[in-house]
């Protein structure tokens, strides 16, 4: 089953052993906030990484990875994060010129069968 941004705020707030409103207070967040939102603003996931520079934020965005980050600085996870991404991007990106170029053979080899049965 695919796991929430907000279920992982909450796998992290039992591994550290703190409660949701006692975490929500921390971070800035209204009491009950977790609960009552749907999805979780970069902006607010910007205070819990203030907070709480040991959580990954790979982890927190995606899923992947460890939970507690090697790197206690936000800015170096967004780094790793961007690269990978900047990797999958890329390839998915050579992937579909290179679609594109075959339908473009394709298509020109349909035009001239067109043509022919047209000129017959």
């Amino acid at each position: 089953m695919e796991t929430t941004v907000k279920d992982r705020i909450k796998l992290f707030l039992q591994h550290l052993n703190i409660g949701q409103n006692n975490f929500e207070s921390k971070v800035g967040w209204s009491n009950g906030y977790i609960n009552n939102t749907k999805n979780i603003s970069a902006d607010k996931l910007r205070h819990v990484t203030n907070e709480y520079p040991q959580l990954n934020l790979y982890w927190l965005i995606t899923g992947k990875g460890e939970m507690i980050s090697s790197s206690s600085d936000p800015a170096e996870q967004s780094i790793d994060v961007v690269e990978e991404d900047a990797v999958k991007y890329k390839n998915k990106y050579l992937e579909v010129l290179e679609e594109n170029r075959s339908l473009r053979i394709e298509i020109e080899k349909l035009r001239k069968i067109i043509k022919l049965k047209e000129e017959k």
